[in-house]
């Protein structure tokens, strides 16, 4: 917890990014809520929630590379700006889906709002290591999880309240409001792109730690920027001589076998296996937003561990999705579901700290880009698959399937194992990260 204020207190740039993404994730869960409401009482028909789910996972296949690209090319702050305002747009217009003949507007508006956020997500990611200093890197990661759980939990909880109360037009008028609000906060932030220059940034050089000036296998297998080096910069290239890239990349594929199909069996979790209704799945997406915030909170500890951590959290997260699936009542289920967000969550944090200080900076809105780009087209074909099994196996054996997946996940990271004290030295060496920054200030014109 101490972490987590300190970042709070000594980064203001920071501040302002996390609360640009607090407000308008909790704007996109109220939006997404009213979307399917809305659809269901228009058509009736489980076939437009599954298009406008599919609608939320197919756009980041050409939109992902793209906003990687660009991320790595263009200013971040832009991006993040240009994407903020084009949602405002995109979610007015949904106001206009009032009868059957319109709910071609919702797709089209669904696709939107994703395109725009494939587009920024890369962008925000990797301007974080612009901003935050490099010793409080993990916490922020950290805080990154708190508050997906933190949107999770109250956009799910209140947005469905509100648009059951008001309307869904009053949702998407919030959310709207939301991308505005989360504009002028990232307009508000100083660029550092700006700042130091663009070919300055290009040019900083990473001072290798004590422990990895030696030669060692990861200094063969993790390039590190050098003045006026092309190949550094070189996103495939990078690929090809980084072991930790590979290993992201076969996860992306690997966990959302698993984990696109926990996310269609929550909802059949409360109705059908615990028969609590939508008390059960309410209950259900609690645990899972209070995993979250646990791991974010407990992140930070674990720091000098990143190796480690990632391996352990996806087996912690496979195994506890197992116990789901053999629960004997709603409240162990949840208890469950808990431990598997946990264990995610600190994987998750442990991962991006990686990436943030392990992969050169040229290419890490491509390398974040990779990762969410695999995870989601991977997650929408098993959301679907799983949908389809659902009519031919019990949710308990699909559960114990997804689970074990899962598990089998985090076999990639071993081979990482090897090298993990060259990647834990690398990850806390804190103070040749700061080295760079000094460097790319003098290096800036």
């Amino acid at each position: 917890m101490g972490e987590l204020l300190e970042l709070w207190k000594k980064e203001p740039a920071y501040r302002k990014l996390a609360a640009a993404n607090f407000v308008s994730g909790v704007g996109d869960w109220f939006s997404s809520v009213a979307i399917l409401s809305l659809l269901l009482q228009l058509t009736g028909s489980g076939m437009a929630v599954g298009i406008t789910l599919a609608a939320r996972t197919l756009p980041y296949l050409v939109m992902g590379p793209v906003g990687g690209l660009l991320a790595d090319k263009r200013s971040k702050k832009t991006i993040l700006l240009i994407s903020d305002y084009a949602r405002i747009g995109l979610a007015l217009s949904l106001l206009w889906v009032d009868k059957p003949e319109r709910i071609w507007i919702a797709y089209a508006a669904t696709v939107g709002l994703v395109v725009f956020s494939a587009l920024s997500l890369p962008a925000r990611q990797s301007l974080i290591p612009r901003i935050v200093s490099p010793g409080n890197l993990p916490a922020a990661n950290a805080f990154d999880q708190m508050l997906g759980g933190m949107n999770m939990t109250l956009g799910a909880m209140l947005g469905g309240a509100a648009s059951a109360m008001f309307g869904p037009q009053w949702s998407f008028m919030l959310n709207a409001l939301t991308f505005l609000v989360s504009g002028l906060l990232v307009g508000s932030m100083p660029d550092p792109e700006r700042r130091y220059g663009r070919e300055a940034i290009q040019r900083a050089v990473i001072v290798p730690s004590p422990e990895t000036e030696t030669g060692s296998s990861l200094d063969r297998r993790i390039p590190r920027l050098s003045p006026g080096s092309r190949e550094a910069a070189d996103f495939w290239q990078t690929f090809r001589r980084s072991a930790l890239m590979k290993v992201v990349a076969v996860q992306s594929v690997a966990w959302p076998i698993g984990g696109g199909a926990i996310n269609v069996l929550i909802s059949v979790y409360g109705y059908q296996v615990f028969g609590a209704g939508d008390r059960g799945v309410g209950v259900l997406y609690g645990s899972l937003g209070v995993g979250f915030i646990l791991g974010g909170l407990l992140a930070p500890s674990f720091k000098r561990w990143p190796v480690q951590v990632v391996i352990a959290g996806a087996a912690v997260e496979g195994l506890a999705h197992i116990g789901v699936g053999t629960a004997p009542h709603l409240i162990l289920g949840a208890i469950f579901i808990l431990l598997a967000t946990l264990g995610g969550g600190l994987a998750n944090a442990a991962l991006a700290t990686l990436i943030m200080k392990a992969v050169p900076e040229p290419v890490h809105g491509r390398a974040f880009a990779l990762n969410e780009t695999l995870s989601n087209v991977t997650m929408g074909v098993s959301m679907l698959t799983a949908g389809v099994l659902l009519d031919f196996l019990p949710a308990r054996m699909i559960g114990l399937g997804a689970g074990l997946l899962i598990v089998l996940s985090c076999i990639p990271a071993l081979l990482l194992l090897p090298l993990r004290r060259q990647l834990n030295a690398l990850a806390v060496d804190d103070k040749s990260l700061e080295r760079n920054r000094l460097k790319m200030e003098e290096a800036a014109p």
